[in-house]
């Protein structure tokens, strides 16, 4: 009677495996889709230059003569350009829009200082463009920990959180 019982309800057991195989699925093509052009392409070198940019922006320090964004991005793009044998383009034009700094066709970074709310809106919007194509990250200079806090949580929010922020004083 047992074997019975177990039986009648086996159907259950593969449309409940059935169910989860299908989310997880799901999931890893939403997953898949997130991932930029450069990622999907060129998995293994994507990583190896996130690495090395990501700690030359660990140590970046931004000259003190910079005052506006220009100056900073130019500042940026020349610690870049002696630190590494990487492709640096400063606001190369491309069908994507203009990032301020686009590394190896693989990494945009978009810089902004201080940004207001108007501002942060259409960073994110330049940013969530970017991302389709290179791995995109926004550069933050002297913006308070509230706004950084605030953009990390929209961003998140509307699923953008792969765009990494780096803030510096």
């Amino acid at each position: 009677m047992n074997d019975t019982k177990v039986g009648q309800y086996e159907h259950l057991w593969w449309a409940a495996g059935g169910l989860l195989a299908g989310a997880w699925w799901v999931k890893n093509q939403v997953e898949e889709q997130k991932r930029s052009r450069a990622e999907q392409e060129n998995g293994d070198e994507v990583a190896g230059i996130c690495e090395e940019v990501g700690e030359l922006l660990d140590s970046w320090e931004p000259s003190t003569d910079c005052d506006c964004e220009d100056d900073f991005r130019d500042d940026l793009a020349d610690y870049l350009e002696a630190a590494t044998d990487l492709e640096i383009e400063v606001a190369p034009d491309t069908p994507c829009g203009r990032p301020d700094i686009l590394i190896a066709d693989i990494l945009a970074l978009e810089l902004k200082i201080d940004p207001s709310k108007a501002e942060r809106d259409r960073c994110i919007g330049q940013c969530a463009g970017y991302s389709r194509e290179w791995v995109t990250w926004i550069v933050m200079v002297d913006a308070p920990a509230s706004k950084i806090r605030m953009l990390e949580s929209l961003l998140e929010d509307k699923g953008l959180n792969r765009l990494l922020i780096w803030n510096f004083k």
